[in-house]
């Protein structure tokens, strides 16, 4: 049967150890006791839902599942339990339990997961803060809650180590939840898939050619701007750009592929944007081909390239540009 056409709810989750998930259960008994009108989520699916894409193609599963690689090089989160929650704070429809972030783990998977997603088209980032919580149980559809003050949550370590892609099948005895990849934290960086490395590099780009361009043009202008992206870069990263333009060169090293970087959004002054209309993984390589447009001196610019991108231990490690058409790059650079 072929799967045109068909569709799946779909999210991202960090994966709570079967320990936390046994706490959890023990203090939200507590709770219903006093507060009725809820519906306890099962303990296996106790998890803390990291990106929520909805409704997405099925066809659409096995490159969603490939860009989750992007946090494979991220270390395993040490967490604990936060504080009681009833969210929204007005109206209340759902009963949770927050994790505490101190070191900024959570925060990183969350963005890292939310770049890499957006960049392929499967995600729109929430305008809101990213709270890390566990869902614990839901508000009845027709249940009006009477809120009590909740006790404090119990004080054990949270350590997770798996990010998992989950479906979601609706049924008259509310949602399941279907696993369908999972990445495990801490492996190796080299683990990432490259394509999700190179997915991640666009999306943290976009955030930077839409940001005010610098006024300054030295590698520290460009620490202080570009600074993002030296997760996705390697220390002795080259970047070729034939032709003979300003931005032309050999551009070598973290430093002067920074400088190169941002020498493009001044010379568009921060309207440079970028296309990717695909890209596939070849001879060890990521080969795309993407669309760039910016305004030049008062006047709109398009061109078309095909990137070629050598991708080493999770980061960038070299990258070709290829115009399809030399002498219009070059002028348009000039």
């Amino acid at each position: 049967m072929s799967d045109a056409g068909v569709t799946a709810r779909l999210f991202v989750a960090l994966e709570l150890p079967s320990a936390a998930q046994e706490a959890l259960v023990q203090w939200r008994s507590e709770v219903a006791r006093e507060v009725s009108g809820l519906r306890l989520v099962r303990p296996e699916d106790l998890h803390a839902t990291l990106c929520f894409l909805g409704s997405r193609a099925v066809g659409e599963i096995e490159a969603i599942s490939a860009a989750c690689g992007v946090v494979a090089g991220e270390p395993v989160v040490g967490s604990a339990f936060g504080e009681g929650l009833w969210l929204p704070a007005r109206r209340p429809r759902v009963l949770a339990v927050s994790l505490v972030d101190d070191g900024g783990a959570l925060a990183r998977i969350q963005s890292a997961l939310s770049d890499a997603l957006a960049a392929g088209g499967w995600y729109g980032p929430e305008s809101r803060p990213f709270l890390a919580h566990v869902t614990v149980a839901r508000v009845g559809r027709d249940a009006r809650i009477r809120r009590v003050e909740l006790p404090a949550p119990p004080e054990s370590a949270v350590r997770c180590s798996r990010v998992t892609l989950l479906r979601s099948r609706l049924g008259s005895g509310g949602a399941r939840y279907e696993p369908l990849a999972s990445v495990e934290l801490g492996s190796a960086p080299g683990a990432a898939d490259p394509m999700s490395v190179v997915r991640r590099f666009h999306a943290v780009q976009a955030k930077v050619y839409a940001s005010s361009s610098s006024s300054s043009s030295s590698c520290s202008s460009s620490d202080s701007d570009l600074g993002s992206m030296r997760d996705v870069l390697s220390e002795d990263v080259v970047w070729h750009v034939p032709g003979a333009s300003a931005i032309a060169g050999e551009h070598r090293g973290v430093d002067a592929v920074l400088e190169y970087l941002d020498t493009r959004r001044r010379m568009t002054d921060s309207t440079f944007r970028v296309t990717v209309h695909g890209m596939a993984m070849i001879a060890g390589r990521v080969v795309q081909l993407a669309g760039g447009r910016a305004s030049r001196e008062g006047r709109e610019v398009c061109w078309e390239t095909v990137g070629v991108f050598r991708v080493t231990d999770g980061r960038i490690a070299e990258c070709w540009l290829v115009p399809f058409d030399q002498e219009e790059f070059d002028a348009i650079w000039s």
